[in-house]
Parts: structure tokens; sequence; C-alpha cells
């Protein structure tokens, strides 16, 4: 069977064009979403906690847009701290949805006791994660797992529901979707870009994330799509 050889300078030239692209599709569903839930939100078809969802993705879209052109303008100087902040922001935001998106008390304690885990796994690891000079790490994956947790009980909630044949219209549902995907693929990502950050090629990693983040934005297009007709 007759192959195509590419030089590995080649191949790695191939990957960053790719990931280029994919960073650049990846900053346009971000800005996408973030318009869509905008004006979804004006026009009032987005209530209670979930009014604040496209706040929050205008938020992330400009913080990764900052921390994407810092990096590239000024290559010497570090965004690091941009990212750290809007991680603890996620959670913090992301938890709080679903706490008030609980109808069950026992969901709630236990949004309530990820929130607290969380910040205080974050204050801990201050004393040895330099969060000015690198990403967290220790409470990143345990903020992601714990969310994914919670993800996991509202999709069994949704199920046992005689609801359940209707939540193709729900913003939380596609809200919950593009999130599972996103972490589920993150946290392997972390781990090898944390832990073993001395590989030689880590391009195809990143490329992973582009195309997750992707996925994420477009469940939540979808999302806000889907939110309109529930309530037109």
């Amino acid at each position: 069977m007759q192959t195509n050889w590419v030089p590995p300078h080649q191949s790695t030239v191939n990957k960053i064009e790719l990931l280029i692209l994919l960073r650049k599709i990846a900053f346009g569903t971000e800005c996408i979403a973030a318009v869509i839930g905008l004006f979804f939100l004006y026009t009032h078809r987005i209530k209670g906690i979930l009014k604040w969802f496209p706040v929050f993705l205008t938020y992330i879209f400009i913080n990764d847009l900052i921390g994407f052109n810092t990096r590239h303008l000024f290559p010497n100087s570090n965004n690091l701290i941009l990212y750290n902040i809007s991680t603890t922001l996620t959670f913090t935001f992301l938890f709080f949805v679903y706490y008030k998106s609980s109808k069950e008390k026992t969901d709630q304690r236990f949004t309530l006791f990820s929130l607290s885990l969380y910040t205080i796994t974050l204050l801990i690891c201050g004393f040895y994660e330099d969060y000015m000079t690198q990403l967290q790490s220790t409470p990143f994956l345990l903020g992601a797992s714990l969310l994914m947790l919670i993800i996991i009980f509202y999709y069994g909630k949704l199920i046992k529901s005689e609801q359940s044949q209707e939540v193709s219209n729900d913003l939380l549902f596609w809200i919950s979707a593009g999130l599972l995907i996103y972490y589920i693929g993150k946290i392997p990502f972390r781990i090898v870009r944390d832990y073993y950050a001395n590989l030689s090629n880590l391009s195809i990693l990143f490329i992973l994330n582009s195309i997750l983040t992707i996925i994420m934005n477009i469940c939540f297009i979808i999302g806000f799509i889907m939110n309109k007709k529930k309530n037109s």
C-alpha cells in the first residue's frame, strides 16, 4: 500500500495552520453565541438566572480576545492571570446557575458544597500555585469534575421527569450539553498540559481544545434558538 510521507517540519507547519484556523473559528462561534444570546435577552426571550448567561458569554469572548491579542502583540507578556480570573468567575457563575435552576434541596446543597470546596481549594492552592504566572491546575480539575457531576445529576433528573419530551427546547439542556462535552475533553487536555508539558509536540491537544470550544458554542447557539421557539 502506497503512503505519502510528510516531512516532520511540514507536518508541524500544517498543524499550526490548522490550529490557527480552528482558533479563529472558535472565536467566531464565541462571538456569535454571545451576540445571539444578547439579542434574545434584549427581546425578553430569556428569563430567570439564565438571562445573565449571554452577559457571561460576552465577558468570556472579550477576555479571550484580550488574552489572545496580548499574547501575540506582546510575546513576553503574561496573560495567564486573565484566564485564572475568568476560570474562577466561570465556575462560580455556573455553580450558581445550577443552584438557582434546581428545585430540590439535595441538589442545591451539593451545588453549594461544590462551590465551597472549589473556593477553598483555590485559596489553599494559591500558596503553592502562582496564579500570576501559571494556570490553575488542581482547582480547575476539581471544579470541572464537580460541575460535570452536577450536570450528570441534572440529566438524570430530566430522564425521570414527565417533561423529558420537551427538554430539547430548554436553554439549560443545551448549555449543559455544551459544557459536558467541553469538560469531558478539557480535563484530559489540562492534565497533559499541566503535568506533561515537556512533551515535544502539544499542538494536537490545542487543536482538540479548539474543536471542543467550537462544539460547546454551537450547543449554546442551538439552545438560544430552541429557547426562542419555546417562548414564541
